[in-house]
């Protein structure tokens, strides 16, 4: 049997404890930072607030650029990031770049794409959609398009 003992001093104690508590000090804010952060983003319009816990606050989300969209999505879509972009990719992301969010932050992330009807978009009111697309409970992307032939496809901010 082996008996195994550690002989320190009190100051020594005091010291590592009070190392141990900046460093969980320091673990909780850099957490605290990575989960919290990113509540809003910016573009031509401001700020905006990227909440989309539910349906309400996915409309909400879309009237602060001046959408009236459908009371319900018409496509609920599971979506899965990529983990290499093509240049498909790489455009559409770079309209999210315009409006302050990037994909490139969430490669290889499953997410859901919610598509509402836009009731309110000047010459077009049956044939645009809003894309949003959603992780753990906030807005990381989309986009407003057409789904008419030779359509387009742009950011949130109405143009």
């Amino acid at each position: 049997m082996f008996v195994f003992s550690i002989k320190t001093s009190r100051r020594k104690l005091i010291l590592q404890f009070i190392l141990i508590v900046i460093l969980i000090i320091i673990l909780g804010l850099i957490f605290a930072k990575f989960n919290f952060s990113n509540k809003e983003a910016s573009c031509q319009i401001g700020k905006y607030n990227l909440s989309a816990k539910n349906n309400s606050e996915r409309i909400d989300f879309l009237s602060q650029f001046g959408w009236e969209v459908s009371p319900e999505p018409t496509e609920i879509t599971d979506v899965i990031i990529p983990a290499e972009f093509n240049t498909t990719y790489e455009k559409y992301n770079d309209i999210q770049k315009e409006q302050g969010l990037d994909l490139s932050k969430y490669k290889e992330k499953s997410c859901t794409r919610y598509t509402y009807q836009i009731l309110n978009y000047k010459d077009s009111p049956n044939g645009v959609r809003a894309n949003l697309i959603v992780l753990n409970n906030k807005v990381i992307g989309g986009d407003i398009s057409s789904i008419n032939l030779n359509g387009f496809i742009h950011g949130f901010c109405k143009s």
